[in-house]
Formats: C-alpha cells, sequence, structure tokens
C-alpha cells in the first residue's frame, strides 16, 4: 500500500510543493449547473429583499415574544446580536503529519471487502 505523505501548516493547509491531491483539477460546470448557480443567485437576492422590507414588522413581534419570556425568540435576539457562540475545530492533527490514502486504494479496498463472502 503506498501513502502519500502531505505536510500542513497550522491552519491545515498544504503546504506549497507538495503532490496534489486533484491532479486533474476541477471539472468544469456543465451548462445546467451554470444555469442553476444563476437561479439561485437571483432567489437569494429576491428573498433577502423581502426580508429587508419585512424585518421592521417582525421586529417588534420577536421583541415582545422575548420580553414574555419565550426562550427560543430571546436565544434568536442574542444570537443575532452578539453572534452565536463558536465550537473550535482542530484539523491539523497537533501539527503532525497528516497521511491520506490513494483513492484508488480507497476503492480496491471497498470493492474487496463486499465481495467477500459473508462469515
Amino acid at each position: 500500500m503506498t501513502e502519500i505523505e502531505i505536510t500542513r501548516d497550522e491552519l491545515g493547509r498544504i503546504l506549497p510543493g507538495q503532490t496534489s491531491l486533484n491532479p486533474g483539477g476541477r471539472t468544469p460546470d456543465t451548462e445546467e449547473t451554470k444555469l442553476l448557480r444563476k437561479a439561485s443567485k437571483e432567489i437569494i437576492a429576491e428573498y433577502k429583499e423581502a426580508l429587508a422590507q419585512a424585518l421592521p414588522m417582525i421586529q417588534p413581534v420577536v421583541i415582545a415574544m422575548a420580553l414574555s419570556g419565550d426562550i427560543t425568540a430571546i436565544k434568536e435576539i442574542h444570537d443575532r446580536t452578539m453572534d452565536k457562540s463558536k465550537q473550535p475545530t482542530d484539523i491539523t492533527s497537533g501539527g503532525e503529519k497528516i497521511l491520506v490514502m490513494p483513492v484508488e486504494l480507497i476503492s480496491k479496498n471497498d470493492t474487496d471487502k463486499s465481495s467477500e463472502p459473508n462469515s
């Protein structure tokens, strides 16, 4: 089994000069994908505009709910005002090198296991 040794910086990014994990590069978007992405952006822009118009009417209702003791409303106001709590995740393996198994070997091992008879 051949393992590719990848060195990463303290933020988990692959350092320059490393073997590429995707040597073929990113596949180009299809026309369908481009159309879906454009439509999604338009829908989101329309939603943001509608929300901006409705917010002055929604805000007093949510505040009244919070003042009456509605915990969900209190939490929503707090999260929007103070920002939600962040839960840090260390993906750097404590600064140690992360060994990556080539995809071909993973696929081969999965195929071998699926062809084994059940014991």
